[in-house]
């Protein structure tokens, strides 16, 4: 028997206990190659970072309130949705429109996975219809110039109508969204999107006060007002038109 208060002995103890720790560590590296499958993601969806830095909205959306909205509220809402898909094998592996759409009957198959969903999706939405140094109207003679003056006769008449969206009551986004032949500034509750009324979302402003309170207080319509006029990122607008 070894005695491992002798230095030899205990030399080859530990030597022998390195070697089988190390074998064990590169069979679990190289299992996959022998046939061993590796565990497979419970979902496709992934959290997008910013699109730009958290200074970059700045002095319209302070650096601060991007920190709190993207990294604990938009986060935590992704988060809450990964742990519940953990817990739901029907949903493991589905694409995010499966989650915010699919009914049955014309239910929808879950209420808490909708909700979830369409908060995450709506808040990557957001953050994409932002962009630094934003606000510039598209050409009165482009597709989207055109749209707008068809639907409401000017730039300045959409603001008012996105304003007056956004301050009434029971409202969580404000959208301008378009339908088969025209555009629409429309609002939605907290875990609604356009896409369920037959629309197609183009642009959103998230009016929850987590998205402005430390930088407006109560001034919902400034915080709005200066949204449209300094961020709103036209070009992604662009891109959402449907032909």
């Amino acid at each position: 028997m070894h005695n491992l208060h002798d230095p030899l002995d205990r030399r080859d103890f530990l030597k022998t206990t390195t070697t089988a720790a190390a074998l064990t560590a590169a069979a679990s590296l190289l299992a996959p190659a022998f046939g061993q499958k590796p565990a497979a993601p419970l979902s496709p969806i992934t959290m997008s970072p910013l699109p730009y830095a958290l200074s970059a909205l700045e002095p319209t959306i302070s650096a601060k309130t991007v920190d709190l909205h993207y990294n604990k509220h938009h986060k935590g809402y992704y988060t809450s949705l990964m742990d519940y898909i953990s817990g739901h094998e029907a949903y493991q592996n589905r694409p995010l429109s499966y989650l915010m759409f699919e009914t049955q009957n014309g239910i929808l198959i879950d209420e808490s996975v909708h909700t979830l969903a369409v908060l995450f999706s709506n808040h990557t939405f957001y953050w994409n219809s932002l962009i630094p140094s934003g606000g510039k109207l598209p050409e009165s003679t482009s597709v989207l110039g055109q749209k707008i003056l068809k639907s409401f006769g000017s730039a300045d008449q959409l603001k008012k109508r996105v304003l007056e969206e956004a301050m009434k009551i029971g409202v969580g986004w404000v959208w301008i969204a378009q339908d088969s032949s025209s555009l629409k500034a429309i609002r939605t509750q907290y875990h609604e999107t356009p896409q369920e009324m037959g629309l197609t979302p183009l642009l959103c402003i998230d009016v929850w006060e987590h998205a402005y309170y430390l930088d407006y207080q109560d001034q919902r319509a400034k915080y709005v007002d200066a949204v449209f006029t300094n961020l709103l990122n036209w070009k992604f607008a662009e891109s959402n038109l449907k032909a």
